[in-house]
């Protein structure tokens, strides 16, 4: 089922001929109504009972966010090619009205007759809507959700980073006012974080306990709406709400599909890890760590007991953009011989170059939440 919600500042319609031989006998001829919420509905093929209960709480949803005094169940097979036998329709839509009947004001067009409409639009963010409604099917565990597993989420440092980075993406791209917890109903201006229970199997990334979703009053996203995998369709953002969860997955997803998998900088928990050559330059290292973490930047030093081609390989693995290594040439110059990730370019770079290519790569330059050396030798 596919609902379009429009909240009319004025809406009217006037049934004029029949379109079909199964058409409603019993119906409403006309109808004049001011601040309505219209919801023209598409019925399609395995809509049920179900689905009708679904459509009933989403109809409120918007009914009372908009506060309108009326709704206007508006049959309207022009939102899907999928559509349901008209005998299925017309059941399923009068199982609606009858739902909604002691809990608001509600009327339905007739289906299956030509009818003339008017219709005046309040324009505000939240007067043009369109909602799918479905069942809601048991996500599976994917061989790609490994991605995921990679990173150790839900609950590793570098997982709790990348959701939170993402939250801090979409404020950067909206501007809101301010930003508010634990509320669908946003008020005009304002982002809201909602952390809720996840139904059913909990997976990674994509149903995390907490699920982390943001509401806003309009997106409108460079991503896809939804994307699958080999076994799960998921829904990144809608126009009031993003999937946090969902839109790290396509993310990670995104970067592992590249030749060299790289995410986003402002997403990557690290921006620059050194690999000191030897133990007795791991001081050095934490010197220069200490200088590029000061300009703003995420760092780690690879400080375990361990060759450097291992270390290489390490960084490669975590998908670190910047690979710093630090030997005695290094020492006597002040630079790093880095491996930039994104193009395989390999150079000797000062400190103050390495801070000037990480900031203008990453507009957000949130902290980092884990430790600068990587094995804790404090013992």
């Amino acid at each position: 089922m596919i609902i379009l919600f429009i909240h009319a500042e004025t809406f009217s319609f006037q049934v004029k001929e029949r379109a079909i031989k199964s058409a409603e006998e019993d119906f409403l001829n006309s109808l004049s109504k001011e601040n309505a919420l219209v919801a023209f509905t598409t019925v399609e093929k395995e809509d049920d009972e179900q689905v009708v209960e679904i459509a009933v709480e989403s109809i409120m949803d918007v009914y009372s966010q908009v506060k309108a005094s009326c709704v206007v169940i508006y049959p309207y097979a022009h939102l899907s090619n999928n559509l349901a036998d008209p005998k299925t329709a017309v059941t399923l839509l009068r199982k609606m009205e009858e739902k909604l009947k002691g809990r608001v004001e509600v009327y339905r067009a007739p289906f299956g007759w030509y009818k003339s409409f008017s219709i005046s639009c309040y324009g505000h963010p939240l007067s043009e809507l369109s909602r799918r409604i479905g069942k809601e099917r048991e996500l599976e565990k994917s061989e790609e959700l490994s991605v995921c597993e990679k990173f150790g989420f839900p609950y590793s440092p570098k997982a709790v980073f990348m959701k939170n980075a993402v939250v801090e993406f979409l404020k950067y791209l909206v501007k809101p006012k301010g930003v508010i917890i634990g509320t669908r109903e946003v008020p005009k201006g304002y982002m809201s974080v909602v952390y809720s229970k996840p139904s059913g199997r909990t997976l990674p990334c994509v149903n995390e306990d907490p699920r982390i979703e943001v509401y806003y009053e309009r997106f409108e996203l460079e991503f896809p709406r939804q994307f699958s995998d080999s076994k799960n369709t998921l829904t990144i953002w809608e126009e009031r709400r993003v999937d946090v969860g969902n839109l790290v997955y396509y993310l990670l997803l995104k970067a592992k599909a590249m030749d060299t998998p790289i995410l986003p900088l402002w997403m990557s928990p690290i921006h620059v890890r050194i690999l000191p050559v030897r133990a007795d330059l791991v001081g050095k290292a934490m010197e220069f760590a200490e200088r590029l973490y000061e300009n703003g930047l995420r760092v780690e030093v690879d400080n375990n007991d361990d060759s450097l081609g291992n270390k290489i390989r390490r960084a490669g693995s975590d998908w670190v953009p910047f690979v710093g290594v630090l030997g005695d040439r290094e020492v006597k110059t002040n630079t790093l011989t880095v491996r930039v990730r994104g193009n395989n370019e390999q150079r000797s770079m000062t400190l103050e170059e390495l801070v000037e290519a990480v900031k203008k790569e990453d507009k957000l330059l949130l902290r980092q939440n884990s430790p600068v050396k990587m094995r804790d030798d404090s013992s």
